[in-house]
């Protein structure tokens, strides 16, 4: 490959959403996402990869993080780690050098569950390593990528950051602003305490980094899957024809026990 199409590699975007039964979500966020690239005064180079989870296991955030990275590394040279529920409004998706949270304004509180509570919960977005988070792409394999571990819902993007943090790697921060698309919070319950699911994830947190050592062999490195489905989406637009894709993947690893009787799902 010549010293011109690395550069060119190194600047190209792969947009990873990982997904399941957000339909109303993710049809708001193609043309959201569609119109808001397309406005940037500098274009980006982008390619979007939703990556769906079948169903019969508790959703698995991470391990769904780690098969979009796979599925696009070749092309890109950065990666959005990109929530379905964040649209963006006025936020910075260049290039970086280093992992580079960019979910700040606009999701600060957020209901634990929209019509049957009218409890929130309080993100510090100045913090937080999810939501939305650039990763050059050489520091994604650095790390292995997020653990595969985490079943239900919580604690992966908290794994996240210690196994940066475990490194001493440099971060960055932008702070930009997002409309969030609400829905009930599977973390917590209607009292804003935290669910079954996440108190067992809290554990296996522990469990994985109880004697103080970034846990080896969990990652990218231990990813098994199978693609059941691949289709590329038309985002309406004739320039845009092939930039999204939705694949639909079989998790080859099971959730712990104590995973599956917390009711996740």
């Amino acid at each position: 490959m010549s010293g011109g199409d690395t550069d060119q590699t190194s600047h190209r975007l792969h947009i990873v959403v990982p997904y399941r039964d957000r339909e109303a979500h993710l049809r708001l966020f193609l043309p959201r996402v569609t119109a808001y690239f397309a406005a940037l005064p500098r274009p980006i180079d982008y390619r979007v990869t939703v990556v769906e989870q079948e169903a019969g296991l508790p959703f698995n955030r991470g391990a769904l993080k780690n098969v979009g990275f796979l599925l696009g590394e070749g092309w890109s040279g950065y990666s959005c780690l990109h929530d379905v529920d964040y649209l963006p409004l006025e936020a910075d998706y260049s290039r970086v050098e280093v992992p580079t949270p960019i979910l700040g304004h606009g999701v600060e509180k957020r209901p634990v569950a929209p019509g049957r509570s009218d409890r929130t919960v309080t993100t510090d977005v100045e913090q937080t390593m999810g939501g939305v988070l650039l990763m050059p792409n050489q520091v994604f394999r650095q790390i292995d990528g997020y653990s595969n571990q985490y079943w239900g819902w919580g604690y992966e993007d908290f794994d996240f950051s210690l196994r940066i943090r475990a490194r001493n790697l440099p971060t960055g921060r932008r702070m930009g602003r997002f409309e969030p698309l609400d829905h009930d919070n599977d973390g917590f319950t209607l009292e804003a305490t935290p669910s079954a699911i996440s108190l067992v994830n809290r554990r296996v947190f522990r469990e994985l980094w109880s004697n103080g050592k970034l846990p080896a062999g969990d990652g990218l490195s231990s990813l098994s899957f199978d693609v059941l489905d691949r289709r590329l989406c038309d985002d309406g637009t004739p320039a845009g024809r092939g930039r999204w894709e939705h694949v639909v993947v079989r998790l080859n690893h099971a959730p712990r026990p104590d995973q599956l009787a917390a009711g996740a799902g």
